[in-house]
């Protein structure tokens, strides 16, 4: 069940982080216009300053929601040397295991 709310909740904020940089080009675009920089200039600093921002709080949601609900196959595993981890593991099937010869 909590791959699916990862994966929900995940979509839900890359949904989001998109429709702001969306809009941060028409904002970026008025504000060029407006503003006493150059176009370019202008468009770039707004633009930039309002994506940078939100794509760092979408990957930090993202890190917080693998956190909170990881997936069945994923494990928190504390590493020496490198603390926690988030470890992908997977259990072979009887059928798959190797089968040593007598």
């Amino acid at each position: 069940m909590n791959s699916y709310k990862q994966s929900f909740y995940i979509s839900l904020i890359r949904i989001c982080a998109n429709a702001l940089m969306f809009g941060a080009v028409f904002v970026g675009m008025y504000m060029a216009a407006r503003g006493p920089l150059p176009a370019e200039a202008g468009f770039c600093l707004w633009f930039f300053g309002i994506t940078v921002p939100v794509w760092t709080g979408a990957i930090l949601l993202t890190r917080f929601i693998k956190k909170r609900f990881p997936a069945e196959e994923e494990s928190l595993v504390n590493l020496p040397g490198r603390g926690p981890v988030f470890v992908r593991w997977r259990v072979l099937s009887l059928s798959l295991a190797p089968v040593r010869a007598r």
